[in-house]
């Protein structure tokens, strides 16, 4: 079974992170990695922060569902833009071209 198997769709029957890791036999490190892979696979698995956060798929309804992708998608656009602000002064310390930072790179230069 995949995470996919264990999601149900709309926000309203999300499933809260530590309760679908349990209930897959995994870690929240474990379901994550593996909330990837499905992504990787093209599946569309949202999350939505606050609290506990939760994992679900879009809803059937089509108009419910774009508002949900939205939503997950604004929130996860801040987290990258955050995230690269971060990484900015680090990368001009190392004398890493700002337009080439390399997010799978193993070693810094």
């Amino acid at each position: 079974m995949t995470v996919v198997d264990f999601l149900k769709h709309g926000r309203e029957n999300a499933i809260c992170a530590d309760v679908l890791a349990a209930a897959m036999g995994t870690t929240p490190r474990g379901l994550r990695r593996l909330i990837m892979q499905a992504r990787e696979c093209g599946e569309v698995v949202l999350y939505q922060p606050g609290g506990r956060g939760v994992y679900f798929l879009p809803s059937n309804d089509p108009e419910a569902a774009q508002r949900e992708m939205q939503a997950f998608y604004h929130v996860q656009a801040a987290r990258c833009k955050h995230g690269l602000a971060a990484l900015a002064p680090v990368a001009r310390k190392l004398g890493v071209p700002l337009g080439q930072l390399e997010l799978d790179a193993k070693e810094v230069p």
